[in-house]
């Protein structure tokens, strides 16, 4: 385990104290500004949404809005904390909240935030992403007055450059998918030219259907940089939550109970996520 105490690490000081240029507060978003995003580039997004299953933004962040967090997970990777704690921070939370007009676009005006959410810190030569996965077993898309509705979204920040060398991620497209006999349950069952690897630059946005069959490569040794990435979860607030507590995007989490909810992702993620050993018992006492 870190040589860091069971007190400091559910201490909110402790953590404003490691990114003292980051701020953990109760405030609302509600000032936080809308990421624009071009017209030509959203309806490309939607097309591959419901064709393949996945969106590709590139370039939508720029370096001042996200060089703050990267430089907060390399503090935390300094400190061989996980990079999870980078949720406790606002302006994680806000850089999603900016995304609205993106996520209305597929989920509608009162969209929530289901509580899960990682971040990836993959060492050159020494780490890889997640395996094939797909991030809900429910239903992703249903269908209302002869129309398909999206029910949930998963998205995706890289705040570095993600190449195949480091480990970017790759995806079975359902256009692809929809060709099996059944769907994939095992790696071994698709056909390698059916893989589509997705690079993108730092401040783009990758997204998928919860349905799609998606994971992370291993980084090379060559591999020029880490791959440092964010993601979280979205859901249609009109529909049944996936999973509780839905979360208002306009009001993240206060700060103690996002300290909960990482820890709760910890045990979540165990069997999935390399995390330094001890962690999951130093949940703070609810």
């Amino acid at each position: 385990m870190s040589h860091f105490t069971k007190k400091q690490l559910n201490s909110i000081s402790f953590w404003r104290d490691i990114n003292p240029h980051l701020t953990i507060s109760s405030n609302h978003l509600n000032a936080t500004p809308t990421q624009t995003i071009d017209d030509n580039l959203l309806s490309s997004a939607s097309d591959s949404l419901w064709q393949d299953g996945y969106l590709d933004c590139q370039n939508v962040f720029t370096e001042q809005d996200i060089a703050p967090l990267r430089q907060a997970m390399e503090e935390l990777h300094h400190h061989n904390l996980p990079q999870a704690f980078i949720y406790l921070y606002d302006e994680s939370w806000e850089l999603f909240f900016r995304l609205r007009a993106l996520l209305q676009n597929f989920l509608g005006d009162n969209y929530s935030v289901l509580p899960h959410f990682w971040a990836w810190y993959i060492i050159p030569g020494k780490a890889k992403g997640w395996p094939p996965h797909r991030d809900s077993a429910d239903q992703s898309v249903i269908e209302l007055y002869g129309q398909e509705m999206l029910v949930s979204l998963s998205l995706w920040v890289p705040l570095t450059d993600a190449t195949p060398e480091n480990g970017c991620m790759s995806v079975l497209p359902l256009s692809c998918e929809k060709d099996y006999p059944a769907p994939v349950t095992d790696p071994s069952e698709i056909a390698l030219q059916d893989i589509l690897c997705l690079p993108a630059k730092a401040g783009s946005i990758l997204g998928w259907r919860q349905d799609l069959y998606h994971w992370g490569g291993r980084s090379h040794r060559n591999a020029k940089t880490p791959r440092l990435s964010l993601s979280l979860e979205f859901q249609n607030s009109a529909l049944d939550p996936l999973c509780e507590p839905l979360l208002d995007p306009k009001h993240p989490p206060s700060p103690e109970e996002r300290l909960n909810l990482i820890f709760q992702q910890f045990e979540k993620y165990k069997h999935i996520a390399d995390l330094p050993k001890g962690f999951e018992e130093n949940k703070p006492a609810t």
